[in-house]
């Protein structure tokens, strides 16, 4: 039985990848969030851990509320899909 409970989630259309942000019902203190269709690279750290990148589309940051972020110029440049 799954304990998970969900705070927002994105289905996958077209070529954008999708998205499940959750809690564990019996963890305080705890957000997890799953992607699934996007890019990874993993490095590890010579003190320990590791670094994660995860690569996301526009689309799919913008979802997040992640481009609230960023100077509301700048991000239009980044939303451009002409730009050089």
């Amino acid at each position: 039985m799954s304990t998970k409970a969900t705070l927002s989630h994105h289905v996958s259309t077209a070529r954008e990848p999708s998205w499940h942000f959750y809690e564990e019902v019996f963890e305080a203190g705890v957000v997890y969030l799953e992607l699934r269709g996007v890019s990874v690279e993993l490095s590890t750290l010579e003190k320990g851990g590791a670094v994660v990148t995860i690569r996301l589309p526009v689309a799919t940051a913008e979802q997040l509320g992640l481009h609230t972020q960023v100077h509301a110029e700048r991000w239009a440049r980044i939303c451009d899909e002409d730009k050089p």
